[in-house]
C-alpha cells in the first residue's frame, strides 16, 4: 500500500470527448499509477468531479480519508 505523499491526483481534459478524467501518479517521479480513463473507461463533466472521484480512489488505495 502507498503513502499518500508519495502519490498525487490530479484532473485531465481528454483531447476527445471533452470530459475530465483523474489521474494518479508519483508524487516524485510523475509515473502515472492509475487513470480513470484507462482503468476503468470513466469519465466526468468536470474538473471538480474528476478530482473528487480521484481523491476518493487515492484513499482507497493508501488506506486514507479523502481530504
Amino acid at each position: 500500500m502507498a503513502a499518500a505523499d508519495d502519490l498525487t491526483v490530479r484532473a485531465r481534459l481528454l483531447d476527445e470527448p471533452s470530459l475530465w478524467c483523474w489521474e494518479i501518479s508519483e508524487a516524485k517521479s510523475g509515473r502515472i499509477v492509475e487513470t480513470s480513463w484507462s482503468s476503468e473507461w470513466m469519465a466526468y463533466d468536470s474538473p471538480d468531479e474528476a478530482l473528487a472521484a480521484g481523491q476518493r480512489r487515492l484513499a482507497e488505495l493508501t488506506g486514507r480519508s479523502p481530504s
